[in-house]
Order: structure tokens, then sequence, then C-alpha cells
């Protein structure tokens, strides 16, 4: 109940004063009316005397002015900030010679007679659809063409890999139907 008389007394205050402000505030303005004639004399300009003074002629359309009044430039072109053109590309002799090689791998007339099963999982001609015996066999071309020829150190190294992909190629029955389920943990090279 107590509540209620104070929630009913503030709300009647809080309406007074929100009545009494407009007439506060004209008050406060007829004041300010009759004090302005002295202000002129004093040095602070009026409102009205500071709009009149920064008036110009206006500007033309498209013209814009920097922080202390002089105007800027503007391109009439549109025009990009950034201008990129990229490098021409020529293809180098490498990648000529391994193009020329896989054409004459896969232009190989088909033999008539049918290969032997071991000679089939031997075989790269096809290649079986699994990614794993996709990366082998490009491991194995990038092998024998970084061999070439070689007898260095690096080139046995190159040739110990080539003969255990090799080796992994036929295990994963890479050139026939490609490996079962649990070829992939048997037959991995293991170094």
């Amino acid at each position: 109940m107590l509540a209620q008389h104070f929630y009913l007394i503030r709300t009647i205050v809080i309406a007074l004063l929100l009545l009494s402000l407009p007439v506060i505030h004209s008050a406060d303005a007829r004041q300010l009316l009759e004090l302005e004639p002295e202000s002129e004399s004093e040095s602070e300009p009026s409102l009205e005397s500071l709009s009149q003074s920064t008036q110009t002629a206006p500007l033309p359309l498209g013209t814009l002015l920097d922080s202390d009044g002089k105007p800027i430039n503007l391109p009439n072109q549109e025009q990009s900030s950034l201008e990129y053109s990229a490098p021409t590309l020529t293809p180098t002799e490498s990648s000529k010679t391994t193009k020329s090689t896989k054409a004459t791998q896969s232009t190989k007339p088909a033999k008539n007679k049918k290969l032997s099963r071991k000679q089939q999982l031997a075989s790269r001609e096809h290649v079986a659809n699994d990614p794993n015996c996709r990366w082998l066999d490009k491991r194995m071309d990038q092998l024998e063409a970084q061999l070439g020829g070689k007898q260095d150190n690096a080139a046995t190294h190159q040739a110990d890999e080539l003969s255990a992909r090799q080796k992994e190629w036929q295990c994963l029955k890479c050139g026939a139907e490609g490996p079962a389920q649990n070829d992939h943990s048997n037959c991995q090279y293991r170094r």
C-alpha cells in the first residue's frame, strides 16, 4: 500500500515537471531576446552575422573543398588505383619432354595377345582407379626421369626407391584391378 502511494506521488511530480518545462523554456527565450541587443555591441558575433559573412558564391557541381577552404581537383576519368598485368609464362623444355613421353606412352599400339596375370600386375600401361596407384605411377615416372643414366650416390638411392615402388605397385595390383582394403597395410613401403 505504501509502495502504491510513493508510485502515485512520483508520477504526479514527474508530470508537473514535464508540464512546467515549456513554460520555463519560453521564459528563458524571452530573456535571451531582451539581452541580444546588448550582446551585439560586444565582440562576439551572432548566429545570423556568422552565416552571412561566410556565404560566398555557390560552388559549381563536382567541386569539393579541403579543410582550408581550397578547392580539390577531382579526376575526370575513372581509373583504378592498382594496375596489374600478369606476367606471360613460356613453357620450359622440361615440361615439353614430360608431355611428349606421356604422349608416346598413351599412343602405344594395343597388343592383340592377352598379358599373363603376372605381366599385367607388373605392367604400367593401365593404372587402377585408386589414389595410391595414381600417386605410385607419378612417383615412378618422376624417379625414372631423375635417374636418366646418372651414376652418382643420389642415383643409387633413387634406384633403390624405384625398385621398392615397383614391388609396392605389384603388391597393390595397380596394373590390374587395384588394391583390396587390407592390401594397403600389407604393401606399404617401409624404409
